[in-house]
């Protein structure tokens, strides 16, 4: 989605007001867009894009945020900690504009343009920390921080009343003298909101949605200071609990714990009943959470006394360990274990350590046929904090009590793999009853090794260790570290889908998609782009990590593998020699190193951006290989040089999918056929694209015939000249900056084993004819460059 299209959408509805989309479509039509089939997908992205400059209302209507909050104001009545730490709580009061202030061009107050920052609790804990503004005092709404001093500066103190109101500048911050006047204006203003709520059929609205709808309805509501939000919803008795509004009588908490309780269930596929244990298993560890937040800060008696009041020996009627033991048989069903890890901290570390005491402290109330989903949910929690050899003794307690239960014998499955015994894994998986397309039983059948058939079971073992065969090397013959290095790369590749990277994926799938149009392939590429899992895995510092983490399961020799991987950069390779069937030489444009890789798709001559990392006793290609031009290859360079992060890197590499640029129709003329032929392949060469539309070669004899009679070459002395001035024109031509060659001299491409190949291939492509008066002498040139 272009941003035309969206400045197209807001200045429409700036100009016309609220409108529905039938009325909107039109409109774009008489301006020349016409979006098509894909009206639905279009203006979902046109909201998407818009970041608060257009939005829907509560009737569907479409309108511009902008044009219809200027001029209106929102009061607010000041606190104590508001007027000394100098910011404004946002909800509810001043809600129905926060949209606009996290806009860049509205954190300013007119008329001085002084900063205005929005911050939220937690995301901006840092910078409220920084500014001494207790987080108690910040709603879950956010919070407008004004500059120091800009309160007090106006004269305001606790319990006034200020107006703050949109502008084309910024912000207004006001103080409102006359109270008395402000609350006579109050009249009318419930039974507006009532009335746009009465839209929505009884069920809760988002506060700022309503309010945008009422100003809608009506211009003149918000244009004069009328009492703050809080009072007018208090008054009438509307329902309202942070952002969302309700009806007088509507119970918003039930409400939430139901609407919770749905999207669990249809986040994780179960049914009402799983639903519900997974939610009240979920809201004790959001408790626990948070008290363990708070131990890390030196206050455990809290935490000490609720996990105390989870034991049912300490006190069997307490009603928090009768609804945790009412719940808890339902863990037995795998899917509400997965439930309960992926609604608490699922790929994340953050909370683990939490979660582990939780569940430790839930097995005693358990029955047995809940404790393996317990024991799981404990190795998850000791997995997510990097500890892989507590998290696999749990997956073996989870074992014992129960051979079968899938979720434990899935993940000893994966220590399996990484381990390098893939019978055992597979053995696993069967027994967790695992499909034949599930991802891991194809990856461990792929590298599963079968019993060598030239030693019987009982004879000694191959390897001469005196051992019998069925002891020592049976099910554990290994592939050659060459053949085994795709089975490394795709164990770091399941550590990353299963990790906590999913924002960096889709961050460089978005880049990888920058030019495609389509919003839907951001999925397929971050599952099948090689180039996308490559850039997280190494520029992004995640296989590092996957060393780091699980590098002490990996065999010997591919942990050392992966110790040489890190060590090896990106980079731009030539393709200098290809043997069909055998593989390929590369060399590394940035270091002049030779490489011969096993890669058979390449074309000599060709420039690529790839990985070349021992595998080994060979050289292999990871991660995709991306067709460089000799235009972008030093661009490209330069930018591996600076270490990019995956986005930079990716967008970089994505701008081949750009389209194309208008077409340019050029003329060629030259006076003999070899020339013609020579600046034709010079331009293929520049761009595959190129079309011939029109040739015209006219034969010598017609030339002669129709020229006026002259002598068959030159004068003399004439010829003398022009060649003295050709070879001074040679001498000069060594030292010039060449576009061909990247803006460098031919000796220095000469001299640089980087780009002597270019400078080659360029005098190839020059006319060798002697004999023709005016034109440059490659062998002359070689000879003065000592190229050969």
């Amino acid at each position: 989605m272009t941003s035309d299209l969206v400045d197209l959408v807001a200045g429409v509805l700036a100009e016309h007001g609220p409108m529905t989309e039938e009325r909107l479509v039109a409109l774009l039509a008489q301006r020349g867009v016409v979006l098509g089939d894909d009206v639905d997908d279009m203006l979902t992205d046109v909201l998407d894009d818009a970041d608060g400059l257009v939005t829907l209302l509560v009737d569907e209507r479409w309108a511009s945020l902008p044009a219809l909050l200027t001029g209106r104001m929102f009061t607010h009545r000041l606190t104590g900690l508001e007027v000394e730490h100098d910011f404004l709580d946002a909800g509810p009061d001043l809600d129905a504009v926060s949209t606009l202030v996290e806009r860049a061009e509205y954190q300013r107050l007119s008329p001085d343009g002084s900063p205005v920052v929005v911050a939220f609790v937690p995301l901006d804990i840092d910078l409220l920390v920084e500014r001494g503004i207790p987080l108690e005092g910040v709603g879950e709404l956010g919070a407008f921080l004004l500059p120091p001093g800009c309160l007090a500066g106006k004269g305001l103190a606790e319990g006034d009343v200020i107006a703050l109101g949109i502008t084309g500048d910024g912000v207004t911050l006001e103080v409102v003298p006359d109270e008395a006047a402000m609350l006579a204006r109050a009249t009318g203003v419930g039974e507006r909101l009532s009335a746009v709520l009465d839209a929505g059929a009884g069920e809760p609205l988002s506060l700022d949605m309503v309010v945008w709808t009422a100003c809608a309805d009506d211009p003149g509501l918000f244009a004069e200071p009328l009492p703050p939000l809080g009072d007018v919803l208090d008054g009438y008795g509307l329902a309202y609990d942070g952002e969302m509004l309700a009806p007088s009588g509507f119970e918003l908490e039930r409400w939430r714990v139901n609407d919770r309780q749905a999207a669990i269930a249809q986040r994780n596929d179960l049914d009402d009943d799983e639903a519900l244990a997974v939610l009240a298993i979920v809201v004790l560890y959001e408790q626990v959470a948070e008290l363990h937040e708070d131990a890390e800060d030196g206050n455990d008696a809290a935490l000490a006394e609720f996990i105390s009041g989870l034991s049912a020996d300490s006190n069997p009627d307490n009603e928090t360990a009768a609804a945790v033991r009412a719940v808890l048989p339902v863990l037995a069903e795998p899917a509400v274990a997965d439930a309960i890890l992926a609604e608490t901290i699922d790929a994340s570390s953050e909370g683990a350590a939490a979660l582990g005491l939780f569940v430790e402290s839930l097995e005693p109330l358990a029955p047995r046929a809940a404790r393996p989903a317990l024991r799981w949910l404990r190795g998850k929690a000791h997995e997510r904090l990097g500890d892989v050899a507590q998290a696999e003794a749990h997956y073996q307690a989870a074992e014992e009590l129960d051979p079968e239960w899938p979720l434990a014998l899935v993940d000893l499955a994966r220590y399996a793999s990484d381990r390098g015994d893939a019978a055992r894994g597979l053995a696993l998986l069967r027994r967790a009853g695992a499909q034949p397309e599930d991802v891991l039983v194809q990856l461990l059948e792929r590298f599963q090794v079968e019993p060598r058939q030239d030693v019987g079971r009982n004879d000694p073992c191959w390897c001469g260790s005196g051992r019998k065969y069925k002891k020592c090397h049976l099910n554990r013959e290994q592939s050659p570290l060459e053949e085994r290095a795709m089975w490394l790369y795709e164990k770091a590749a399941t550590f990353l889908v299963d990790g906590p990277w999913g924002g960096e994926l889709l961050d460089v799938a978005a880049a990888r998609s920058q030019h495609s149009g389509d919003r839907f392939d951001l999925l397929d590429l971050m599952d099948e782009d090689p180039l996308v899992t490559d850039a997280v895995l190494f520029e992004g510092g995640v296989f590092a990590e996957f060393v780091r983490i699980r590098g002490a399961l990996l065999p010997e020799d591919e942990r050392l593998l992966a110790d040489q991987w890190m060590l090896v950069d990106r980079s731009v390779y030539e393709v200098e020699q290809v043997r069909r069937g055998a593989g390929c030489t590369v060399r590394d444009l940035r270091t002049g190193d030779v490489h011969d890789v096993q890669d058979q798709q390449l074309k000599e001559g060709a420039l690529i951006c790839a990985r070349v990392v021992p595998a080994g006793a060979t050289m292999q290609i990871f991660g995709g290989i991306e067709p460089i031009e000799l235009k972008e290859r030093d661009e490209l360079i330069a930018l591996l040089d600076a270490e990019p992060d995956p986005v930079s890197l990716v967008s970089s590499l994505s701008r081949r999918f750009a389209p194309a640029e208008p077409l340019v129709e050029l003329t060629v003329r030259t006076n003999s056929e070899a020339h013609a032929d020579s600046v034709l392949n010079t331009l293929r060469a520049l761009d595959k694209t190129l079309t011939i539309v029109h040739e015209d070669r006219q034969p010598p004899w017609e030339a002669t015939t129709s020229a006026p009679t002259s002598p068959s070459s030159p004068p003399r002395d004439v010829a003398a000249a022009l060649d003295q001035f050709i070879r001074d024109y040679e001498r000069k031509w060594l030292d010039e900056p060449i576009p061909a060659l990247a803006g460098h001299t031919p000796r220095e491409a000469a001299a640089d084993p980087t780009r002597r190949g270019d400078l080659i291939r360029l005098l190839d492509s020059f006319p060798d004819d002697p004999d023709t008066p005016g034109a440059m002498n490659p062998d002359r040139l070689r000879r003065a460059l000592d190229l050969r």
